[in-house]
């Protein structure tokens, strides 16, 4: 199912992540577009400040805005 709670909210890479279009560097920051469950745990669609877009392990990014959770 896809969350979109987390929609238009600013984060950034924890980590280099590995990308099918090559590698997201630590610290590179986006928006996420939308959430959703995966068989490993929560997964993140980002789309990053370089015009590239990736699915994530929430894991691998840090939430930069402030979130008020309802």
């Amino acid at each position: 199912m896809i969350d979109v709670s987390l929609k238009g909210v600013r984060c950034r890479a924890a980590q280099e992540i590995p990308d099918i279009d090559g590698t997201i560097g630590a610290a590179t920051e986006g928006t996420i577009a939308y959430e959703l469950e995966g068989e490993g745990g929560q997964l993140v669609n980002v789309c990053w400040d370089d015009g590239t877009r990736s699915l994530v392990s929430s894991e691998e990014i840090v939430i930069t805005d402030a979130v008020t959770w309802q």
